[in-house]
């Protein structure tokens, strides 16, 4: 069976969706659980942990909103583990938008700390092969710039790049963390809208160079003026909305 034999242990019916959750956590935790695994049926669940299968099927469903599994439907259908939770951790960032938890100045200093170790990495890690890779996302966003009148659209290729620098630092850890920050960035420009231009552009180009170049005293500084222009354009959309 594709669950751990270990029985969960009985819990209080008072808190006992919060319970079966911080077992099920637990385990994911200690990797007793793992990413892909199925969990026990909900009828032996209640059985081991002393609650109903409806106490059960809430927590399963809380854990669902969670990120941390998918339910399946049908004979080999259950509850898996999921293998990533970015795209529940990046709904509750943007929750947070919505409700104005944040503000420009907090995403661009914790981006410009993320994004300098990613730029450090690159550097150290990144295969030509990859430094390429960047370089074409580069080229086309600012192709796009004169081509492509949906700004939505181009704004894809500026969240792509900062997405694949994050990949090419070779750090699983630092690229889960960026999607939900490059998701807040996103809401950010949509509503500031197109105010960019070249210059975006043209340090993006000088960031390639510098990474190709394994200089990472370049490329920080270059990053670095990228997220003051940044930074200048966000906080004053936040002070005229």
């Amino acid at each position: 069976m594709d669950y751990s034999a270990q029985p969960f242990a009985q819990v209080q019916p008072r808190r006992a969706v919060d319970a079966i959750m911080k077992q099920i956590r637990d385990r994911i935790q200690s990797n007793e659980l793992r990413p892909g695994q199925k969990l026990p049926a909900e009828r032996l669940l209640a059985e081991q942990m002393g609650v109903s299968r409806n106490t059960v099927r809430e927590a399963i469903r809380m854990l669902e909103v969670s990120g941390l599994v998918t339910l399946k439907k049908g004979a080999t259908g259950g509850a898996f583990l999921n293998d990533s939770n970015t795209a529940a951790l990046s709904q509750n960032i943007r929750d947070g938008i919505n409700l104005n938890q944040y503000d420009a100045t907090d995403l661009i200093d914790v981006r410009l700390v993320l994004e300098t170790y990613a730029v450090e990495r690159a550097c150290l890690h990144a295969t030509d092969e990859e430094i390429d890779e960047l370089a074409a996302i580069a080229r086309q966003s600012k192709l796009a710039e004169s081509s492509e009148p949906s700004y939505e659209h181009r704004l894809v290729l500026h969240m792509d790049f900062h997405r694949k620098l994050a990949t090419f630092a070779h750090n699983r850890v630092l690229e889960v963390l960026t999607e939900p920050l490059l998701e807040m960035t996103r809401q950010f420009h949509l509503k500031s809208g197109p105010a960019a231009g070249m210059e975006t552009h043209e340090l993006r180009a000088r960031l390639v160079q510098a990474i190709r170049d394994r200089d990472s005293e370049a490329a920080t500084t270059v990053l670095a003026e990228h997220f003051t222009a940044l930074q200048d354009r966000l906080l004053a959309v936040t002070l005229h909305s």
